[in-house]
C-alpha cells in the first residue's frame, strides 16, 4: 500500500528501507525487506531494535534500555492520570511558555493555555491550512490536536515510543485528520519527501541518538519544508546540534532562546503539575525531579544558563530531494 492515513499524504514506510508496505492478515509487512509490523485496534506498532515483547525477549542494547526506560516513565504518567481521574484533562505533558506582560486574560483556552501558547510560540507565523504535519513524540496528543482544530491542517500524523500514550491518543481522537502510530524517532516509519512541516517539542534529550533524529526529520521533509524543533539542551550542546543539522543540509532560518520564558510557565504551573504527576515516580522527591522544578540541581542550571530551551526553525533546501541520509554521532 502506498498510503495508510487516506486523508493524508503522508505515507507509511518500512523502518529498515523505508519502502512502502502492505497488509497481510494482522500485521503490515515489507515485501523488500521482510519485515513485519503487528497491527492491534487499527494501530500500527512500527518499533523495532528489541522494543517489542516481553523484558525477557528485548534486545537488551545501551539505546534499547534507555529507550525502554522512557517508555515506562510514560506508562506511569498516563497510569497516574487515570487512577486520579483527570486522564481525559491532560493532553500536554510540557513546560509550556509565559510571559510577565501576560494579562489576566492571555486569549487562550482553558487550563492548558501556557502550552497552547508554547506551540503558537514554535510555529509563528507559518500557514498550516491543508498542510501535511508529522509530530514526532506527540506524547497525549495535544499539539496534534491544536494543529487540526486552530490551524486547519490538511492532516497531522503523531508518532511516539510509548504504546500507552498512543493508545491514549487513538481513544480520544476527534478529528478525522489525525493519525497515530508506535514509532521511533531514530527509525521513523515514514517515506522520504512527504511531510511539509515536521513538529518536534521536548522530546529530542531523551534520544540516545540525536543525530538519527535529525537525518529522519530531514529525510522526511518535502524540499522547502521545515522542522519546528523546540527543546531543552545543555548549552554546549547547541553548537554541537548546529553541526549537526548543518552538515545534514538543514538552513536555519530561526534561532530563539526562550528559556526564561519557559522556566515562568513552569513555575506558574507547579502545583497542578505536582498533583497531577504525583505518584508517577514513586516519591515527592522524584517528581520534583522529573519536573525540574525550583531547587533542583537541572532547574538552576537553566537559571544561570548552562541548560538552555531554544525554539528553532530549520528549513530543508528546494533540491535537497528525498534522499535518505545517515545518522550523525
Amino acid at each position: 500500500m502506498d498510503v495508510l492515513w487516506p486523508l493524508s499524504g503522508i505515507q507509511l514506510a518500512c523502518t529498515n528501507c523505508k519502502t512502502a508496505l502492505e497488509y497481510a492478515d494482522v500485521e503490515l509487512a515489507c515485501r523488500a525487506c521482510g519485515l513485519r509490523y503487528p497491527m492491534a485496534d487499527g494501530l500500527p506498532n512500527m518499533l523495532t531494535e528489541g522494543l517489542q515483547g516481553s523484558a525477557e525477549e528485548r534486545d537488551l542494547s545501551a539505546d534499547a534500555v534507555q529507550k525502554a526506560a522512557v517508555q515506562g516513565v510514560y506508562d506511569a504518567i498516563n497510569r497516574t492520570l487515570e487512577e486520579k481521574g483527570i486522564s481525559r484533562f491532560s493532553t500536554f505533558i510540557n513546560w509550556g511558555y509565559a510571559s510577565r506582560e501576560d494579562g489576566a486574560d492571555s486569549g487562550l483556552p482553558g487550563v492548558n493555555q501556557s502550552f497552547v501558547r508554547l506551540l503558537r510560540e514554535i510555529i509563528g507565523s507559518a500557514d498550516v491550512v491543508g498542510k501535511d504535519v508529522l509530530e514526532i513524540g506527540c506524547g497525549r496528543g495535544g499539539n496534534v490536536r491544536e494543529l487540526c482544530k486552530s490551524y486547519r491542517a490538511g492532516s497531522v500524523v503523531g508518532i511516539d515510543l510509548t504504546p500507552s500514550n498512543i493508545g491514549f491518543c487513538h481513544r480520544s481522537n476527534r478529528y478525522r485528520q489525525a493519525y497515530y502510530c508506535i514509532g521511533d524517532a531514530e527509525r521513523l516509519p515514514v517515506r522520504s519527501g512527504c511531510c511539509d512541516f515536521v513538529l518536534n517539542v521536548e522530546s529530542s534529550h531523551l534520544y540516545p541518538n540525536i543525530g538519527r533524529f535529525f537525518a529522519e526529520a530531514y529525510r522526511v521533509l518535502k524540499p522547502g519544508g521545515m522542522l519546528w524543533y523546540a527543546d531543552i539542551m545543555d548549552a554546549p550542546d547547541a553548537l554541537r546540534y548546529e553541526e549537526l543539522w548543518g552538515r545534514l543540509g538543514f538552513r536555519t532560518a530561526l534561532c530563539r532562546d526562550i528559556t526564561d520564558n519557559v522556566l515562568l510557565s513552569a513555575d506558574r504551573a507547579l502545583n497542578s503539575r505536582l498533583y497531577a504527576l504525583g505518584g508517577s515516580f514513586g516519591s515527592g522527591e522524584g517528581t520534583m525531579e522529573w519536573l525540574e522544578a525550583p531547587g533542583t540541581q537541572k532547574h538552576e542550571a537553566m537559571k544561570t544558563g548552562k541548560r538552555l530551551f531554544k525554539i528553532v526553525h530549520l528549513v530543508k533546501p528546494n533540491g535537497g530531494g528525498g534522499e535518505e541520509r545517515g545518522g550523525l554521532q
